[in-house]
């Protein structure tokens, strides 16, 4: 102990601790703080949330934020114990992975213990996945290149550290180390799918001198889990190869159930989940899933039931009840209902899960559950084999993208403790207020209410990303983020052609000014096989009477963001994830320069009414102005704080928009490149912009689920539109500026009446 205060903080650390659970029903009596949440899946690491005075419905105001709190990449969840709220991320220039420590009450950032790793190579391109174990003052945790590391809780300090790949002998996983450590008496667990017979280790926790090594199995994304059955204290590993149950203190088998990953580990992320006299493990991607039958008498377990395929998860473990069944977040995007005796599926609904991939982190709490899903949706509802009920929603935090294939998710699983929620995403850590106490007041507000219909159903695989009205004719062109490209009539949704598909998803579709052709653009960051494992960028033209492709815009080599015709049509300007701006001639489909000079990627572009500049907005937070016939800059704009997605010029060639992950649309003199306004009303990135044809109104998509109407004259909000169920991903008006389209993340295409509003 360095000083006194250090060592009067420790006792008090000892005295709150939360001890070890020595059954997967029961806490142990002794020194407990029931309400903190220090693991994965809370004290008893089995999900369950106890606390009572919580809130019976989520109302429409949303729930009460108390702070919010600046972190990076990650899907590690956060963990709460004796007052503090600890999580790790992954930072860039210079890259490491952070263990952060935040004060529970304000948010206040305490700590920070940092260390070097290198994500090259790495699936997905995000992490740290494992949530931090707290037990006794020391912080457990992994990282996804297998560093593990002790730290003092009070000041952060490492007190000692593991590399598995190094000490182990382990293989990384393609998706990196993910199983949080599990605390055991005084050891600590750990998959590490080491070599020879080290697929689950056990370290001294105070030390890391290793006690224990078990198994020649692969290594897993499951976290391990302690039970109490037939007589006896078990450890749950779920492997790449088996589920084994082991001594705790000296690794030796009790009983082995064969259960070999054939596509890859990745099949094995739920944690195994007991309940009574059955313990249920739920794989990923259609394979088999079984329910063994545990002895009463011994450490042993029989087979229940195997299925081939259903059911099946994604990466969120299921929920078993004492009515004969479990729910779960399916692999093809529904909450379902399941029989436990069976495995058959009762019921099933995508309401909760999102469209694309959905799914869900489900957390009982009493007769109800809350429900966090990948679009950062907070909701509360009852699960029975009845239906779905569900009793309220809410956005509780944005979703964020990351460096992850299909865009925006939330996958980190959201710690309940003290009567609050405590989620994260690549931005930001959040905690809210769910004690009954606590819930908003509703105001009545004197603004007419806007409302929407919808004009499509949205589907798994039919989400559309974009939209654009045709500037002289009664029609509406979607992408969507499965690479489908349609017309539509925008009065009934009903579908007019289906151009074509991309190889990947559709990112922009704009019209031409006289309505005659169009482009869509697209492409993929990542290297799937069906591009021969690169990067791609697709720029399709499109004539919008014959309905036919016209060809490709070759030259990109990553994914292409955007797409802005001339006023003329004669010229298309593009952005893309390759850094590049490329102007285009629309007659040839030839490149006719390209522009260099974001260090990153260019996320949006768009031509000033007289054709004579684009602008482009960058991941790199900076918009660059261009001249067209040069391709000189000619004004960078700096002001945003994150990455600036959205760019548009006014009709009358006056004002230039930028909207920011910041949450910010600023607004700037186009002639002079002066800053003229910050527009600030949203709790979410702005994602795309649009003036109306008369440049009177600025329509702004936001992360938040709203669309907000700004006036421009008196640079305030007139309107805020809500209904979307996810972000906003894309806003057009039609020519007459009547009415405004729009699709988010994961749900259908809106079409909003603005004939009301002044």
């Amino acid at each position: 102990m360095k000083t006194w205060k250090h060592r009067i903080v420790w006792m008090f650390w000892m005295s709150l601790s939360v001890l070890t659970v020595v059954s997967s029903d029961v806490v142990s009596s002794g020194q407990v703080r029931a309400d903190d949440w220090p693991q994965w899946r809370g004290v008893n690491r089995d999900g369950v949330w106890r606390e009572t005075g919580i809130i019976e419905s989520i109302p429409d105001a949303g729930v009460t934020i108390r702070w919010r709190a600046r972190v990076g990449n990650g899907y590690s969840g956060p963990a709460v114990a004796a007052g503090r709220v600890f999580v790790s991320d992954h930072q860039f220039n210079p890259e490491v992975e952070r263990v952060l420590c935040f004060d529970e009450a304000t948010g206040r950032r305490i700590w920070e213990h940092s260390y070097a790793t290198d994500y090259a190579n790495m699936e997905y391109g995000n992490g740290p996945r494992a949530t931090p174990t707290v037990q006794d003052g020391k912080v457990y945790t992994l990282g996804t290149q297998g560093h593990l590391t002790c730290l003092d809780a009070i000041t952060g300090e490492l007190v000692w550290k593991k590399e598995l790949v190094k000490d182990f002998n382990a293989k990384r996983l393609t998706y990196g180390f993910s199983a949080a450590p599990l605390v055991v008496g005084d050891l600590l667990i750990v998959m590490a799918g080491g070599r020879p017979d080290a697929c689950v280790v056990a370290l001294d926790r105070l030390t890391g001198e290793e006690r224990w090594r078990s198994l020649a199995d692969r290594g897993s994304y499951s976290a391990p889990l302690l039970i109490n059955a037939g007589g006896r204290e078990q450890l749950i590993a779920w492997t790449g190869d088996t589920i084994s149950s082991l001594e705790p203190a000296t690794g030796k088998l009790n009983w082995q159930e064969p259960r070999k990953a054939s596509f890859d580990e990745a099949e094995i992320v739920a944690s195994p989940v007991r309940h009574k006299d059955r313990l249920l493990c739920l794989s990923a991607w259609n394979r088999s899933s079984m329910m063994l039958q545990l002895d009463w008498d011994k450490p042993a377990a029989s087979l229940l039931w195997k299925t081939r395929t259903k059911p099946t998860t994604f990466i969120a473990t299921p929920l078993f009840q004492d009515d004969g069944h479990f729910y779960a977040s399916m692999g093809d995007g529904h909450l379902a209902c399941l029989d436990a005796t069976s495995g058959d599926e009762v019921w099933s609904t995508q309401e909760p899960t999102g469209k694309r991939l959905g799914t869900v982190h489900i957390t009982p709490q009493g007769d109800r559950v809350f429900l966090f899903n990948q679009v950062g949706n907070l909701i509360l509802a009852k699960l029975t084999p009845a239906g779905y009920q569900e009793l309220g929603r809410c956005l509780l935090i944005e979703p964020t993208a990351g460096y992850r294939a299909q865009g925006v998710v939330t996958w980190a699983h959201p710690a309940y403790a003290n009567k609050h929620v405590f989620a994260r995403s690549d931005r930001e850590l959040i905690c809210a207020s769910l004690a009954a106490a606590d819930q908003p007041i509703e105001v009545t507000t004197a603004k007419k209410a806007i409302k929407s219909r919808l004009l499509t159903e949205a589907t798994a695989w039919e989400v559309s990303s974009v939209v654009a009205f045709a500037p002289l004719s009664v029609c509406l062109a979607t992408g969507s983020s499965h690479g489908a490209v349609k017309l539509r009539d925008p009065a009934e949704g009903k579908e007019l052609a289906s151009l074509g598909k991309h190889n990947d998803g559709v990112c922009s579709v704009v019209f031409s000014s006289d309505g005659k052709l169009m482009v869509s653009a697209g492409g993929s960051e990542f290297t799937p096989a069906r591009n021969g494992g690169k990067p791609s960028g697709q720029i399709k033209l499109w004539d919008v009477t014959a309905r036919k492709e016209l060809g490709e815009f070759a030259g990109h080599t990553s994914k292409v963001f955007s797409a802005a015709f001339s006023p003329d049509g004669k010229t298309l300007a593009t952005g893309a994830a390759d850094q590049t701006v490329r102007i285009w001639d629309t007659a040839t489909l030839k490149e006719q320069r390209i522009l260099k000079g974001h260090t990153d990627a260019a996320l949006s572009v768009a031509f000033s009414p007289d054709g004579k500049s684009v602008a482009s907005a960058g991941t790199d937070h900076i918009v660059i102005v261009w001249d067209v016939a040069t391709g000189e800059q000619l004004a960078t704009l700096k002001g945003h704080e994150e990455e600036v997605r959205a760019v548009a010029y006014s009709p009358d060639g006056n004002t230039l928009a930028t909207g920011s992950a910041d949450w910010t649309v600023r607004l700037w003199d186009a002639k002079s490149h002066q800053p003229r306004a910050l527009l600030n009303a949203h709790h979410g990135g702005i994602n795309c912009l649009a003036f109306t044809p008369d440049g009177k109104l600025l329509a702004s998509g936001s992360g938040d689920q709203t669309i907000k109407l700004w006036n421009i004259a008196s640079q305030t909000e007139s309107v805020s539109l809500r209904s979307h169920r996810s972000g906003v991903t894309t806003v057009a008006f039609s020519p007459n500026g009547k009415s405004l389209a729009s699709a988010g993340v994961d749900d259908a295409i809106r079409i909003w009446d603005l004939a009301e509003i002044e």
